[in-house]
C-alpha cells in the first residue's frame, strides 16, 4: 500500500470547493485507489498563482526532498496547487525529480507528467 499527504487550498477568491468538499473528494480518492494518507498540508485562503503564497505547498515539497515520508500528494482539484498550468506543470517536474507524484480526482499522475513534459520540450525549444 503506498502512503500518500493530501494538500488542500481554500481562497477567498472563489472558484474552489470548500474545504469540507476537498476533504471529502481527497478521503474518496485515496481510499479508492489503496492510498494510506500519513501527511496532511492546508493553504487555507491562500492566493493562487505563485508557490510563495502557499507555505504548506513548500513543506509538502520539503518533505519529497527531505523525509520522503510519503509518495502521492493529492488535491481534490489541480487548480488547488496553482491557478496557472505553467506552476502546475514546474510542480509537477519538482515531484518527477523525487520519483514523487501529484494526483487529483480528475487528472492522474500520467497527465500532470505528460502535460509537464509537453511544457517543458515548448520551453526549451524558445
Amino acid at each position: 500500500m503506498e502512503t500518500a499527504a493530501f494538500y488542500i487550498r481554500t481562497s477567498n477568491e472563489g472558484g474552489l470547493p470548500s474545504r469540507e468538499e476537498q476533504l471529502r473528494a481527497i478521503e474518496h480518492y485515496a481510499g479508492a485507489n489503496g492510498y494510506t494518507v500519513v501527511a496532511s498540508y492546508e493553504d487555507i485562503e491562500a492566493p493562487g498563482k505563485l508557490l510563495f503564497h502557499k507555505p504548506q505547498l513548500k513543506a509538502a515539497i520539503d518533505n519529497i526532498k527531505e523525509r520522503e515520508e510519503w509518495q502521492v500528494l493529492i488535491a481534490a482539484d489541480p487548480r488547488c496547487f496553482s491557478e496557472t498550468e505553467s506552476a502546475r506543470h514546474e510542480l509537477a517536474h519538482k515531484f518527477s525529480l523525487y520519483g514523487n507524484r501529484l494526483e487529483c480526482p480528475d487528472r492522474e499522475w500520467d497527465e500532470f507528467e505528460a502535460g509537464m513534459k509537453t511544457y517543458r520540450r515548448e520551453m526549451s525549444g524558445r
